[in-house]
């Protein structure tokens, strides 16, 4: 596994191999905008294959229904990931611009436990469940459930954490029974391209059961949503391109499953006397993945009469985070994905103000940035107050590193705004009284709360939202059985 990708491949049917023609594209490092190496550009002809080989593996292989041949591989894959955890950090700094710290955390290391956890899940599973006798019309019978596989699973995912998201599609949907075509999207191809190598190298997984596509059209994706062999599209991403899916994915009556955008509130009530570790949590949260995070508080709800007070302890802890090189442990905050990410974040920013909103901090890009690292895509953490819930950064999924302040006069007012979005994927509340916060946490319209600055997240906790934030859930016991049918039986007695 190298660096600069000139040896990774796509996987399909068990065979890691060039794209048709050998065509390639640039795998552009978001620190510095310069060419960090190449990816294979996928053709229709390799969509064709991967999906004729998921297909056979599933339908006539023992995969769908060897729980120990799935439990043995999903072991074999966690011990190579591990060892190899420092290759794919280096892969995830150069194509994500992801922080050294953050790779220690959510970008590499967290997601490791996924596979080892769904592991144990699937050798401790019920698959069948008995309903006992009864009397019917047809007599008296004895009934019972069994769970199977649903079968053939296009996963597509995004650019933000690619290793938890690849890992938080395919390893579920492998523990199932399923047979996975993965299609990571095409600013991360290499972490998606690893993944297949180490599953193909170092695991007794038949051939087909995962397939790895990268391509340089956002476009490919629509070759694995509208095709019959398909039984499932999982896919993370935007709400209009989540909508998208489910559109064509509905010519076949098509599963889906969604994990699509947030704006998730970050709720301060009146009782906390400290504002510091309620500033900390939101600051450092983003930070971490540049505020690229569907799941991130962006909308920090403050009690009107210390509103500039937390303003301001939001603003020195924003402004204290060490943003650079991602290579550099001592970074926080790497850079933005791409150009059109950076141009994307600068015109809401630019629309805020132009609403009203008052920049406290950031706005631009930072100065003083090494002369290597001028032409990467690079925004200050940012601030905006006086905005109000009806202003557009509040309405709509910024991804990027810019938190947005609102005041409120009560708690019921406090509720009112954090639940009015279209969204309902996440966030958190801070009280001195913790069972209090739990109360206000269960007035909020969204799938996952911290209290706190408690962490929810885990292989074993169940992640997706309200509204438009999605269909479903990922990881967890609930994420492993989206990948299930039930199918019930009975015989007479």
């Amino acid at each position: 596994m190298t660096i600069d990708g000139s040896e990774l491949r796509l996987l399909v049917d068990g065979e890691l191999r060039p794209a048709t023609g050998g065509a390639t594209y640039d795998n552009i490092s978001p620190a510095t905008g310069q060419v960090a190496g190449t990816a294979p550009d996928a053709t229709p002809a390799d969509a064709e294959a991967a999906l004729d080989a998921a297909r056979r593996a599933f339908d006539e292989s023992s995969w769908a229904s060897d729980v120990g041949l799935r439990v043995r591989v999903l072991r074999q894959l966690d011990a190579a990931l591990r060892e190899h955890a420092d290759e794919l950090t280096e892969l995830t700094i150069a194509e994500v611009g992801a922080p050294r710290s953050a790779c220690a955390a959510v970008q590499v290391e967290a997601p490791l436990d996924i596979v080892g956890w769904y592991a144990d899940l699937a050798g401790s599973y019920e698959w069948r469940t008995e309903l006992g006798e009864r009397d019917t019309l047809g007599g008296r019978c004895r009934r019972w459930i069994e769970r199977e596989p649903a079968g053939v699973v296009a996963a597509i995912t995004p650019w933000n954490v690619p290793n938890q998201i690849n890992l938080a599609k395919v390893v579920p949907a492998l523990a199932a029974g399923c047979a996975v075509v993965l299609k990571p999207a095409p600013d991360t191809p290499w972490t998606g391209l690893a993944l297949g190598r180490l599953l193909a190298e170092h695991t007794d997984a038949p051939a087909g059961v995962l397939n790895v596509l990268t391509a340089a059209d956002p476009a490919f994706g629509e070759l694995l949503t509208t095709d019959p062999r398909v039984d499932m599209v999982s896919f993370t991403g935007s709400t209009a391109t989540g909508k998208r899916v489910m559109a064509a994915a509905s010519a076949n009556v098509t599963k889906v499953f969604l994990e699509l955008g947030g704006k998730s509130v970050h709720l301060v009530l009146p009782d906390v006397a400290d504002l510091g570790p309620a500033a900390a949590f939101a600051a450092f949260g983003i930070a971490m993945v540049c505020g690229q995070g569907c799941a991130l508080t962006t909308r920090v709800l403050l009690p009107r009469h210390r509103y500039e007070e937390g303003v301001e302890q939001l603003a020195a802890m924003m402004t204290s985070l060490p943003v650079g090189d991602p290579a550099d442990a001592a970074t926080m905050m790497g850079p933005l994905i791409n150009p059109a990410q950076l141009d994307r974040v600068e015109r809401y920013v630019a629309s805020a103000v132009g609403e009203g909103a008052r920049v406290v901090c950031g706005g631009g890009r930072p100065e003083g940035l090494p002369d290597d690292l001028t032409g990467g895509n690079w925004f200050e953490a940012t601030l905006l107050a006086d905005v109000t819930n009806q202003m557009t950064v509040a309405r709509e999924e910024i991804f990027g590193p810019v938190l947005v302040a609102i005041a409120y006069d009560d708690e019921d007012e406090a509720v009112a705004i954090a639940n009015d979005s279209p969204y309902g994927l996440s966030g958190a509340v801070f009280s001195d009284d913790p069972a209090h916060a739990t109360a206000v946490a269960r007035r909020l319209r969204t799938g996952t709360v911290s209290i706190n600055g408690g962490v929810w997240y885990g292989p074993d906790v169940p992640f997706g939202g309200y509204k438009q934030s999605g269909i479903g859930r990922e990881m967890g016991v609930a994420g492993f059985e989206e990948h299930l049918e039930l199918k019930s039986f009975a015989e007479p007695v």
